[in-house]
């Protein structure tokens, strides 16, 4: 957020590009790990049930925005055998365990992962059957732009899915997740991996705009029928939405 008497940012996310390849460079290695003992072992299972709410279909292709390590794009494939997944993904880091496993799965026919830009995609227009990203929007520097750009190479008729980190609310959750962040992550990632990029995330997810106001940016993009929902109390929130059949 801006401190008053401060420029308003000239990006959607808190730290540059550059920041946020060199960030995940440096964690890449702990990646996997220290996120299955800090979500409790949720993780596993809110990538599941995005990629079920993207409902995958075999023979089919699909976008992987932000694919990281690899999880979801295994996933696609395991809910969805014989259908093809593109992964995209800035840090070098990320991509090359999330190849190795995909190499030790067997799968490197079906899931190829590439070095890309979400503002900046190679594809042609109505590339792709579906895509999906997991907690990465919230990391995107120009997020309307993204997500035109997601729409451009998806055809009519797709479906898009977003799993997103989001601060949960209400009196319960939103008290116990601020005391998690600040005492048992920065504890968990000082052992395992990096207080500082675990800050950013806490911070992050603080800083990402309200559901409503986020669908409502989907929504100006071109989707339509576009839904949230919060998953685990609002720790994370999920949002579809579909590139219509018809252009007007």
């Amino acid at each position: 957020m801006n401190r008053p008497g401060t420029h308003p940012r000239q990006q959607d996310s808190l730290i540059t590009s550059e920041q946020n390849r060199a960030m995940f460079n440096h964690i890449a290695g702990y990646y996997d790990g220290t996120n299955r003992i800090l979500s409790l072992g949720l993780d596993g299972w809110w990538r599941r049930t995005a990629v079920r709410a993207l409902a995958p279909v075999s023979g089919r292709t699909y976008l992987d925005v932000g694919c990281g390590t690899g999880d979801v794009a295994l996933e696609t494939i395991r809910q969805a055998p014989q259908s093809k997944v593109t992964g995209i993904d800035p840090s070098p880091g990320m991509l090359e365990i999330g190849r190795a496993k995909i190499g030790n799965a067997g799968l490197s026919d079906a899931v190829s992962l590439v070095s890309g830009d979400v503002l900046r995609m190679e594809f042609p227009d109505g590339f792709f059957d579906g895509a999906i990203t997991s907690f990465c929007i919230r990391n995107v520097t120009d997020r309307k732009r993204a997500l035109a750009e997601i729409f451009r190479v998806l055809r009519p008729g797709a479906k898009f899915v977003i799993l997103e980190l989001t601060e949960p609310a209400g009196p319960i959750m939103k008290p116990l997740f601020s005391i998690y962040a600040k005492v048992v992550m920065p504890m968990v990632t000082k052992v395992l991996s990096s207080v500082s990029a675990y800050r950013y995330l806490s911070d992050s997810m603080a800083d990402f705009p309200k559901s409503d106001i986020f669908s409502d940016l989907m929504q100006k993009a071109g989707f339509v029928d576009v839904r949230n929902r919060r998953l685990t109390g609002g720790i994370v929130t999920l949002f579809e939405g579909w590139v219509p059949t018809s252009q007007p």
